[in-house]
This record gives structure tokens, sequence and C-alpha cells, in this order.
């Protein structure tokens, strides 16, 4: 649901260990995060499963951003893994209601 609210053309992708969101973010950037379902499922290949899952659903040598929650060493190890590479950071500031 978050990701429907920054989020246009919205893919989920998902497996028993968790889901992948696909969509269109800033500026019509291609934008995946990566979510494990519990924390029994979590393992050193789980996270990497799931990115891989998520990259064959975009078309061959368009860019992909990822998003990683401050913090999440396991969630950032497991981007650098699949061959993402740092660049940068965004905050998504969104007002009070």
């Amino acid at each position: 649901m978050r990701s429907r609210e920054h989020r246009t053309s919205v893919e989920v992708v998902r497996d028993e260990t968790g889901l992948v969101t696909i969509g269109e973010g800033l500026v019509g950037c291609r934008e995946m995060s990566v979510e494990l379902l519990s924390e029994t499922q979590r393992s050193t290949t789980a996270g990497r499963a799931l990115i891989a899952a998520g990259l064959r659903h975009v078309p061959g040598g368009e860019l992909v951003w990822a998003q990683v929650s401050p913090g999440n060493a396991a969630s950032f190890r497991a981007l650098l893994a699949a061959g993402f590479v740092p660049i940068g950071a965004e905050t998504l500031i969104v007002p009070a209601p």
C-alpha cells in the first residue's frame, strides 16, 4: 500500500519468503523495494532471491533504483550482492495530514 502512495505502475512479485515491489517513482525512475515476510524467513539468500525475481520483471538495460530503510544493513548487503551500486541517498518528506 505504501508503495502505491508514492509510485505508479506498481507490480508486486511475491513468494513464500517475501515480496518485491517495482514501480515508477520520483521523476519516472524505476524503483524497487524488498520485504521479507517474517524473521524466520531471513537468511543470507532469501533477500537475494527476491531481488533476482524482481529484476526479471524489468526490461533489459533499464536502470533500477533500490530503496533501503535507514539502518537496514541486511537489505543493503543483499542489494550489493545482487550488483547494485550505492550512488547517493534520497529522503522522501511527506506533509503531515
